[in-house]
């Protein structure tokens, strides 16, 4: 007999369940229980609970007009203070600096297991831009971020020799086969650098550069994003070595890199 859903959970379980929230939480502006519930996977007396006990502990609020929950002011003071501790205060300017330069977005993704992830970003102030949030997720195989952190990843990762023959596709650009995958990662490889011709999200193109540890293992990836139109392939190909040199210098100001990607 399966276990009942609204059976209070112990121990890691309902730290994974209270953290599962808090990750949705963080990629909206607020959530009832039923879309929290319907997101999680969990039933609605669960979600129910958890979110009592964490606006109890300051880490979401309800909003009494929508019945919607939302992060609250611990879970800010926490990020602050991870950012701090991560370094991610100290590679800001570099990110808004290389935006002033592009005049276009710039991200600072790290890997969770399969996926890209946007951890920092410095968003672009003209009219026509990808808006996008820190949190956002991806696959790795779609994405400029994910192409450099695959290219430039342990011998031992096995990412790539997992994919199905055939990939999935994100888009009409996604690449058509984990062939190709590897050939193009042989080509970061070379360049230092990766592009997304449209991969991952339509009419938006990217170039990304590795953000090295000691061993020459890319945790994270600094990436800008830009509307097709403003990003032909030469520019594309032009950007590169700069948002290389950028990548290096975030590298250099980020205390610990391995503290970066969770996956170990």
């Amino acid at each position: 007999m399966s276990k009942d859903p609204t059976t209070p959970p112990t121990g890691t379980q309902a730290i994974e369940r209270a953290l599962g929230l808090l990750d949705l939480l963080a990629l909206t502006e607020e959530m009832t229980v039923g879309e929290l519930a319907a997101a999680s996977g969990l039933s609605p007396a669960t979600v129910s609970r958890m979110a009592r006990a964490l606006t109890a502990a300051g880490m979401t609020r309800r909003n009494p007009r929508t019945d919607a929950y939302h992060l609250g002011a611990r879970a800010a003071v926490l990020g602050q203070a991870a950012q701090r501790a991560l370094g991610l205060d100290k590679a800001l300017p570099s990110l808004e600096a290389l935006r002033e330069r592009t005049q276009e977005s710039v991200n600072l993704a790290v890997r969770e297991l399969d996926e890209s992830v946007v951890l920092l970003r410095a968003q672009s102030t003209l009219p026509l831009r990808f808006v996008q949030e820190v949190g956002a997720r991806f696959p790795l195989y779609s994405t400029a971020s994910g192409k450099v952190m695959l290219a430039f990843s342990s011998p031992e990762d096995g990412y790539v020799d997992r994919l199905p023959a055939r990939l999935t596709p994100v888009t009409p650009g996604t690449l058509a086969t984990r062939a190709e995958l590897a050939a193009q990662l042989e080509q970061v490889r070379v360049r230092g650098f990766a592009i997304d011709m449209e991969e991952n999200v339509e009419g938006v193109r990217c170039v990304g550069a590795p953000v090295f540890d000691e061993h020459q293992i890319a945790r994270a990836a600094v990436v800008v994003q830009a509307p097709a139109v403003r990003m032909p392939p030469e520019r594309l190909l032009e950007l590169g070595p700069v948002v290389a040199g950028v990548a290096a210098e975030v590298r250099h100001v980020i205390p610990d890199p391995h503290a970066l990607r969770s996956q170990g």
